[in-house]
């Protein structure tokens, strides 16, 4: 027997299962069967698997959209900080509390190589953005540059980038 679309085209009625079908029912399948040794492929499953593989080239590229935006607002701003004359890379923190040896979790935090002072906001070089005195024991650690181009995701380090940036220095 190929399907159950099949089986229930041939019988007239739904195909009940393998092991409720009777005994007439199925030597009519074995027949059909033994007529048309590869029919086409079943219309509803074929336009089911069409429509799902379309929703996932959707959300993919849904998902790469979303992914290249960061990546542009990551440039803009690290362009921005750059005219502030503050160099930036992205870094993974590997020191949070929620860090564990094979599970990565958090985000990837802007990352200052130059000493930041505009207004109040004072970062020195070698901190993250995102960095306060409360939060130092979850920002110790930053080992290496993120070399993939990955954009920054910590969501504190963004909005103070923004805020920097759109604003200007403010002396």
């Amino acid at each position: 027997m190929h399907n159950a679309e099949w089986a229930s085209a041939i019988l007239g009625h739904p195909f009940p299962g393998q092991h409720r079908v009777t005994w007439p029912d199925l030597y009519l399948l074995h027949i059909a069967a033994e007529a048309e040794p590869s029919p086409p492929p079943p219309p509803l499953a074929t336009a089911a698997a069409a429509r799902h593989r379309a929703e996932r080239e959707t959300a993919r590229a849904a998902v790469e959209q979303a992914y290249r935006q960061q990546v542009e607002e990551w440039e803009q701003l690290a362009a921005g900080l750059a005219d502030l004359g503050v160099r930036a890379e992205v870094r993974h923190n590997y020191t949070s509390h929620r860090h564990l040896d094979c599970y990565r979790q958090g985000g990837d935090h802007i990352y200052l190589l130059d000493d930041l002072h505009i207004g109040r906001l004072q970062r020195s070089a070698g901190r993250v953005l995102c960095f306060t005195p409360s939060r130092a024991k979850d920002l110790q650690d930053f080992p290496d540059a993120a070399t993939d181009g990955r954009p920054p995701t910590c969501r504190a380090c963004l909005t103070t980038a923004r805020r920097i940036t759109t604003r200007g220095a403010v002396t």
